[in-house]
Order: C-alpha cells, then sequence, then structure tokens
C-alpha cells in the first residue's frame, strides 16, 4: 500500500511540473520570442515560422528520443518519462499561447524560465524527465564522464544560435538570460552538487552489489563482516551516490534483503572516476 501512496505522490508531482513547465513556456516565454532550452526550444522556432502546433510538435519529436531511452535508460525513468510527455504535450497544446501578467520582456525572460525551469527540475527529482534532449543528455551521461549539464549548455547554444539568426541579437540576449536562470532554478532544486557516501550492512552482499552496480553504472566496494549481536556474517557495501539517486538506492535495497541496514554520510568533496547522472 506505501508502495502505491508513493507512486501516486510521484505521478501527481510529475503531472504538477508537467503544467507549470508548459504554462512558462506558452504564457511567458514563447509569446516574448524567447526560446526555452532543449526541445522546448526547437518547437518554439517552428512556432515562430509555420505557426506549428506547440504540443503536437513536442509530442512526435519525443518518440524516436523515447525508444532511444527505453534501450539505454531505466525502466522506471522511461515510463515516468513517457508519462510526463503526454502530459506536458497536452498541456502545451491546452494552454494558450499568449502573454498574461506583463508584456515586459525581461519579467517574461525571468519568470518564464524560473517556471518552466521549476517543472522540468520537479519532474527530474521525482525520478522522470520533460523528455526531448534532458533522455539523450542522460544517455550520454551513462556511457562517458559528460554530464547532463553539459551536454544541456551545448544543446542550448545551438538555440541561442539560431535565435540569433531567425529574430535579433537582443532577444538572443534575453534568451541567455533566460537559461541562466533556468539552469540556477535546476540547481536550486535538485540540489545536484549534494553527493552522499552510502553505507549498507547486509546478508545479501553479492546480489545487492551486482544491483546497484547496473541500476547506478557505478562501482560498488565490499569487504565482511561479523555482526558482534548476533555473531552472523554479514557483507559492507559502500558506494557514493547524488542525492536524487536516494530513493532508488533504497527501493533497490528494500528488494533484495528487507533487513539491510543504510547509512548515508553527506561528501563535500570526490575525486576519481564519479558520473554525474543529472
Amino acid at each position: 500500500m506505501a508502495r502505491k501512496y508513493q507512486i501516486t505522490y510521484e505521478l501527481s508531482g510529475i503531472t504538477l511540473g508537467c503544467f507549470l513547465f508548459a504554462f512558462g513556456t506558452n504564457c511567458l516565454l514563447t509569446p516574448s520570442s524567447l526560446l526555452a532550452g532543449g526541445l522546448g526550444g526547437v518547437c518554439a522556432i517552428f512556432y515562430h515560422l509555420f505557426e506549428w502546433p506547440m504540443g503536437i510538435q513536442y509530442f512526435v519529436y519525443n518518440i524516436p528520443l523515447l525508444f532511444l531511452g527505453y534501450i539505454h535508460v531505466g525502466k522506471k525513468f522511461i515510463i515516468y518519462t513517457v508519462f510526463s510527455v503526454i502530459v506536458s504535450s497536452l498541456f502545451l497544446e491546452w494552454i494558450p499561447v499568449r502573454l498574461i501578467w506583463t508584456k515586459d520582456i525581461l519579467l517574461c525572460c525571468i519568470y518564464g524560465a524560473i517556471i518552466s525551469g521549476s517543472g522540468a527540475a520537479i519532474i527530474l527529482r521525482l525520478g522522470g524527465s520533460v523528455g526531448g534532449l534532458d533522455i539523450l543528455s542522460r544517455v550520454i551521461a551513462k556511457y562517458t564522464n559528460f554530464s547532463i549539464g553539459k551536454s544541456g549548455l551545448i544543446f542550448s547554444a545551438t538555440v541561442v544560435t539560431i535565435s540569433a539568426l531567425i529574430f535579433d541579437i537582443q532577444l538572443a540576449m534575453y534568451t541567455i538570460l533566460s537559461f541562466f536562470v533556468g539552469t540556477k532554478t535546476y540547481d536550486a532544486i535538485l540540489n545536484i552538487a549534494e553527493k552522499n557516501v552510502i553505507i549498507i550492512v547486509t546478508s545479501e552482499g553479492e546480489e545487492l552489489s551486482s544491483l546497484l552496480t547496473a541500476k547506478l553504472n557505478r562501482e560498488v566496494n565490499s569487504w565482511k563482516d561479523i555482526s558482534v549481536y548476533s555473531e552472523k556474517k554479514k557483507t559492507v557495501l559502500l558506494c557514493l551516490i547524488i542525492e536524487l539517486e536516494w530513493m532508488e538506492v533504497t527501493h533497490a535495497v528494500k528488494s533484495i534483503d528487507p533487513g539491510a541496514v543504510i547509512l548515508s554520510l553527506p561528501t563535500k568533496k570526490t575525486f576519481g572516476k564519479f558520473k554525474l547522472m543529472w
């Protein structure tokens, strides 16, 4: 029953995130000729050039990327991403593309980025994504040491260049500002700098270490231990994760060894090969 409540909570939060993402895009950024980052910016470009519907574009462009994510990324991530893409596409189609609250381009730039960026970050925080280039970036991050943030920066720079060519330099400058604000919003919600060392004391060390290695795509260290209280042989596992992965780790541990003990220790600095998945 607790698991059902957890899924309901996550899907409700993702739906809210989809609404915020679509609202900020359609009511502040796009009608001001400002481009959102990633695939949303591509949709906005074709909307201004050919008046192609935002929601339909967003859904169609995501189809091949969702297949890519299904092959290379985790099952839960891609299921939640499919859900968020469908809901985001519906909101992008239902919410009219028109300015509200203000016609000041600077305010639209800042608050549009904050609102849409908050929505996208909430979705990521709950285990999914708004689709689009987030999926491609996640696949790149999985197999290289190239983080999602770096990939997003390259994609965003491409969108800014196109913005300058289609519209004008001033709008491109405002677009850069909106990217900066959106990135800061992402950082504030995701807390991507928060790394934790987790220590797991378990009776199923071999099976659990294999599962964590597969799920996190990261090295897990282990050593043998004996419980002083029960005198039973145990295995101690040690792994470095980001805060965002905590829920995934606890679910994995409970599925293999419900009696395991998990400790999480905040870690400020790391040295060596550590792949950031976000």
